[in-house]
């Protein structure tokens, strides 16, 4: 059988993830997960090897007076940077 949660959204879009869903996903403080939708489904999973990709947006966004449109910018100018590199590297 599934198991189901129902999780509370605070007005800021925020949730908590129950503790068992975190130990089970071995996700710390300040950890990062990657919400991904298929079809009309969301899917919730750890991030791992995305965590290169991670550190350099947060170097990127500490460096920078940020805005949400900024954000978006080097979100995806680093993705795209990333790929390339890692693209790159199996070729």
């Amino acid at each position: 059988m599934a198991e189901a949660y129902i999780c509370k959204v605070t007005s800021a879009g925020q949730i908590t993830l129950p503790k068992k869903v975190r130990e089970e996903l071995e996700i710390e403080d300040g950890g990062f997960i990657i919400l991904e939708k298929i079809g009309e489904t969301y899917f919730l999973k750890k991030a791992c090897g995305e965590k290169s990709l991670l550190r350099k947006i947060r170097a990127r966004v500490k460096k920078s007076g940020v805005t949400r449109k900024r954000l978006a910018e080097i979100l995806e100018e680093t993705s795209r940077d990333t790929w390339n590199q890692w693209y790159e590297n199996i070729r």
